[in-house]
C-alpha cells in the first residue's frame, strides 16, 4: 500500500483503492483514445467526412463527426457520431440538443453518442436518455490492452510482411471486398504501417498498425473469406507487435465487438484484456 508522509518523524500507511486507480488509468487512456479517433479519422476517412472539435460548454469536450452519405443502421457504419469521455470541459444538457440539430440540419437521420471513461458518467447517461438517445443492446464495444512484451504466439502457413502502397494497389482485384477502404486510404501516410499475409504471391489478408504518440493501435484486420482459418490474422497480430516494441511503443490498443468472437479470442491469445467497454447510443429521427 502507497505511504502518505504527514512528517517526517511519523507515516500513516493508506488504503489503495484499486477500483479507484482503474477507474483513473481507464480515464486516462479513454481520452487518448479519443484525440486518437480524430487523428484516424483525419488520415482514413474521406475528404468530406465534417469533424467539428468543441471544447466548454455547453458541449463540453466532444469530437463530432458527420457524412450525410454514410447514415448506417450500426453504429460501425454510422458515421455521423459524437464521442465524449464523460462530462468533459463543462458539458451540460443542452449540448444535447445543439448536437441533435446540429445533425438536422445535414439532413441526417440517425446519428450515435459514443460514450467513453470519464467524470459523471451516470450523468450523461442520464442527459442522453432524456435527449431521446436510447443505449444500443446485445453488442459491445471493447477496447483491449496489451502491456507485455512478449512474443505473440502464432502458427500459420502464410507468410506475412509489410508492404508498400504499390502492393496495396496491386490487391485489390484478389482482396475485393476484404480489401478495407480505411487501409487503402492511409497508405503511404506517416505513422501507418501496413501489412499483409500471402499464399505464395496472392494476397489473403490485411492488417494496420497505427503510431499515435507512444499508443501503437492495431486495427483494420481482414481475411478473404475463402482463406480464413488459416492464422492469418494471429500472424499479422504477432509482427505488428514487434513492430511496435522495434518503435518504442509504451502500449499496444485495439478494439472489436464481442460478436466478433474470433478477432476478440485472436486479441486475447495475443496477451490483449479488455480495460473498458465504450457505451453507444443511438437517437433516430
Amino acid at each position: 500500500m502507497p505511504l502518505l508522509a504527514t512528517g517526517p518523524e511519523n507515516a500513516v500507511m493508506m488504503p489503495w483503492n484499486r477500483d479507484a486507480e482503474r477507474a483513473m488509468d481507464e480515464i486516462v487512456l479513454s481520452s487518448r483514445m479519443k484525440r486518437l479517433t480524430r487523428w484516424l479519422d483525419e488520415n482514413c476517412q474521406p475528404d468530406n467526412l465534417i469533424c467539428r472539435q468543441f471544447d466548454g460548454p455547453p458541449f463540453g469536450h466532444a469530437y463530432v463527426t458527420i457524412d450525410p452519405e454514410r447514415q448506417g443502421e450500426l453504429a460501425s457504419f454510422n458515421f455521423n457520431r459524437v464521442h465524449l469521455c464523460g462530462r468533459e470541459a463543462g458539458m451540460e444538457e443542452t449540448g444535447i440538443a445543439h448536437w441533435t440539430n446540429l445533425f438536422i440540419r445535414h439532413g441526417v437521420k440517425k446519428f450515435f453518442v459514443w460514450l467513453s471513461p470519464g467524470p459523471e458518467m451516470e450523468t450523461v447517461r442520464r442527459w442522453l436518455e432524456a435527449g431521446g438517445l436510447a443505449r444500443v443492446p446485445y453488442v459491445r464495444y471493447p477496447t483491449l490492452l496489451r502491456e507485455g512484451k512478449a512474443p505473440a504466439p502464432f502458427r500459420t502457413d502464410l507468410d506475412v510482411c509489410e508492404v508498400t502502397t504499390e502492393a496495396i494497389a496491386a490487391a485489390r482485384e484478389p482482396l475485393g471486398e476484404a480489401l478495407w477502404p480505411g487501409y487503402v486510404q492511409s497508405a503511404g501516410k506517416d505513422g501507418f504501417f501496413h501489412y499483409m499475409a500471402f499464399d505464395g504471391s496472392r494476397p489473403v489478408a490485411i492488417a494496420l498498425l497505427a503510431i499515435f504518440e507512444d499508443i501503437a493501435y492495431l486495427l483494420s484486420a481482414s481475411t478473404a473469406e475463402a482463406d480464413r482459418k488459416r492464422g492469418a490474422q494471429q500472424a499479422l497480430i504477432a509482427a505488428r507487435l514487434a513492430h511496435a516494441e522495434r518503435l518504442g511503443c509504451a502500449i499496444a490498443v485495439s478494439e472489436t465487438l464481442n460478436i466478433l468472437e474470433h478477432s476478440l479470442g485472436n486479441l486475447q491469445r495475443a496477451g490483449f484484456r479488455e480495460v473498458y467497454e465504450k457505451e453507444v447510443y443511438a437517437w433516430s429521427g
